[in-house]
């Protein structure tokens, strides 16, 4: 008896990842026609994401190196866990208060102020090439989801 080994490597979605490998597993076991005890599936391993060729800010943060189009950008400590914190946290805003508590660890005392020339300084080290930060005025800031940024695991 032989042991065929398949490996398929698709590019989706994070959400739709899941999904699409039990429907891949679902519609291979079918298109063999083989018992199910008789075929092995290992679980779809997803990674929670990776580098993809369009996004031209990648963000690694087991070596807290930011890359724009491949080039590493020297962020300060509290620049680069700014940025992390919003890329990891897209799609909603968020207060400069959060912020101050969440990135700096304060409370609000220091001032928002503080926020906004962190972002200024942030924006100047990696734009023009790309700006994922959003300032929604008067609250706070929001990074799109589509903003061309990824950030890698080891």
């Amino acid at each position: 008896m032989a042991q065929l080994t398949v490996i398929v490597q698709l590019t989706v979605d994070n959400e739709q990842a899941p999904n699409l490998a039990a429907r891949l597993v679902d519609t291979l076991r079918t298109a063999v026609d083989l018992p199910i005890d008789r075929m092995v599936v290992d679980g779809a391993q997803v990674p929670q994401q990776r580098a993809l060729p369009q996004a031209k800010l990648r963000i690694q943060p087991d070596a807290r190196r930011v890359l724009v189009k491949d080039t590493p950008i020297e962020l300060t400590r509290l620049e680069f866990d700014l940025l992390h914190f919003l890329c990891r946290n897209p799609g909603r805003v968020h207060r400069r208060a959060t912020l101050l508590a969440e990135v700096w660890g304060v409370a609000e005392h220091l001032g928002s102020r503080t926020v906004d020339v962190h972002v200024r300084r942030l924006r100047g080290k990696i734009g023009p090439v790309i700006d994922p930060i959003t300032t929604v005025r008067g609250v706070g800031y929001l990074v799109d989801r589509n903003a061309g940024f990824v950030i890698e695991s080891v």
